[in-house]
């Protein structure tokens, strides 16, 4: 389907940084993928692909607050941690550069491991 080559290149990377993620996938009318990784009871990544559009976001979420993200809402940017509502212009991220980036952001915020 349209989503197969993203959703392989988003569970191997997950597999690889966050090996112990609860993975959820839904998919919406075909042109929608929504896939969140539950890393503890308040913290996930969320991830959304429109195919019609050509959105993408990814967004490392914790307490119902989004800590640090990648989109290209308009253009890419970056959500840094220390102000998540700035928007830094970006080239487009890969997956593993932003799973690596939200997991180096936990280990040096609160020793997680995973």
């Amino acid at each position: 389907m349209i989503f197969d080559k993203l959703k392989e290149e988003l569970l191997q990377s997950l597999r690889s940084f966050f090996p112990a993620a609860k993975v959820d996938i839904k998919e919406r009318r075909g042109v929608i993928l929504e896939l969140r990784a539950y890393l503890d009871e308040a913290t996930f990544i969320e991830v959304y692909a429109n195919a019609m559009t050509g959105k993408r976001s990814f967004a490392l979420i914790s307490k119902g607050e989004r800590i640090t993200g990648y989109d290209n809402y308009r253009f890419w940017h970056y959500h840094p941690p220390d102000n998540p509502d700035e928007h830094i212009p970006c080239s487009e991220p890969t997956i593993d550069l932003i799973l690596s980036s939200f997991k180096d952001l936990l280990v040096r915020s609160s020793g997680l491991r995973a």
